[in-house]
């Protein structure tokens, strides 16, 4: 075992990170399997593989480190972390010993130094203890579907309501034996650690960025009245002024973006987005593309129904689903659930259209969710988000992992809607 870093406070929640990444090639296939254990118990609380493309072995196991990070945030941003790793690149470089040579390494260095709390012990172990998180990326390399599930919650105390794992490692004592060796060209030594990631606009440039535009659909019968309204529920359409909306809306965008370079006009399936995409897409000059993971959340028994009308029906449960991302409405998803569909949307647009930018029209929660992502902020944090009918949100995300947030929920003025109404 190789250790490195603060011990945290005893009284702070402690949650330990099990990383690895690889790719079948070097580059060539390549994925991450991240897991979040409680160090107590060594139940697992959290999990996370993706494939990633065509990637090397050490980009992957960057990224299967952020995606960790991640998990942790999601269950507690106040937590002790360890990190536990099978890569000596990855946790010299991290626990600043090792400085990493490589601009795509770096970035990724710097995103995860971000992420992980000041006092994270950066902890190397040999391979055989890292079984689990190798097991989830040899999974989706096999073709297994993605997975970002958030499956226990840990408490303080060390309790938790997570399954155990079968490759666990002994949850307090980390794997013993001889640090591995890292790739000469890889990395060169120093004697301190990287600087701090720079805040967009004062470090050096990024490259390009995919900049998604989105905008939330016009005015409907449903959201006049505050109901939920969802997939599965009655596909509303837009109401006149949601119309007239909709068309200051495509407006808007056309205004703030060159024409020529926008790659797609994408649209959820759901009625009252086509119709605002239609739109945007005169606007533009661009067919529409329908993505089914830009949906609004399933809300089950809730659509159709005011909050009011919820809360004299299910009152303990409405009150689970706003104190959790994880719980979902009866017959319904959770916002966890969304969260997922809509990420991997979020990546095939990134995949499919990099460095350019791409018009979603699409509905409050994945606009909500696309904005928690890029300011890597909790789920929860979509009950304090207010989103207007007929809005554009701005975010870039570029191929480093660093995202930013332009504008969010910006209306079109009242004149420019009311002149869209007189047009029609």
């Amino acid at each position: 075992m190789s250790a490195i870093g603060h011990q945290a406070d005893p009284h702070r929640r402690r949650l330990v990170v099990e990383a690895d990444g690889g790719s079948r090639g070097n580059p060539g296939p390549a994925a991450f399997g991240a897991l979040v254990r409680d160090p107590g118990s060594g139940a697992v609380l959290a999990e996370a593989a993706e494939p990633i493309g065509t990637a090397t072995n050490n980009v992957a196991e960057y990224r299967g480190l952020i995606a960790g990070l991640r998990l942790t945030r999601e269950i507690d941003q106040g937590a002790a972390v360890e990190v536990r790793m099978d890569s000596k690149l990855v946790i010299e470089q991290m626990a600043g010993r090792w400085k990493v040579k490589h601009a795509d390494m770096r970035r990724l260095a710097l995103e995860a130094r971000e992420i992980a709390p000041p006092d994270t012990v950066w902890t190397w172990v040999p391979r055989e203890r890292n079984k689990a998180a190798d097991a989830l990326l040899n999974k989706v390399l096999d073709g297994g579907d993605p997975v970002w599930a958030i499956t226990g919650v840990a408490t303080a105390d060390g309790a938790d309501s997570g399954s155990q794992g079968s490759e666990s490692q002994d949850p307090e004592t980390p794997g013993s034996g001889q640090p591995g060796s890292a790739t000469p060209e890889d990395v060169t030594r120093a004697t301190s650690a990287e600087e701090p990631r720079p805040l967009l606009g004062w470090g050096d440039a990024q490259g390009s960025a995919t900049t998604l535009l989105l905008v939330r659909h016009g005015e409907t019968v449903h959201s006049v009245a505050k109901r939920f309204s969802g997939t599965g529920g009655e596909d509303v359409s837009l109401t006149e002024r949601g119309r007239a909306q909709a068309e200051a809306a495509a407006a808007l965008v056309a205004a703030r973006a060159d024409r020529s370079e926008i790659a797609a006009v994408v649209s959820s399936p759901l009625r009252r987005t086509r119709e605002t995409a239609a739109f945007v897409a005169e606007a533009l000059g661009l067919p529409v593309t329908v993505e089914p993971g830009f949906a609004e959340t399933a809300f089950g028994d809730w659509d159709g129904l005011t909050f009011a009308e919820v809360r004299d029906r299910w009152p303990a449960q409405l009150d689970a689903w706003l104190a959790s991302t994880a719980v979902a409405p009866p017959n319904g998803e959770s916002f966890d659930d969304v969260l997922r569909r809509v990420r991997s949307a979020r990546d095939r647009l990134i995949r499919n259209h990099a460095g350019r930018p791409v018009v979603v029209v699409t509905h409050v929660t994945p606009i909500k969710l696309l904005t928690c992502m890029a300011l890597d902020v909790p789920t929860r944090t979509v009950f304090r988000m207010e989103l207007p009918p007929g809005s554009a949100t701005e975010l870039q995300w570029y191929a480093d992992g660093l995202a930013a947030l332009r504008s969010f929920g910006v209306v079109p003025s009242d004149s420019r809607i009311a002149g869209a109404r007189a047009g029609r």
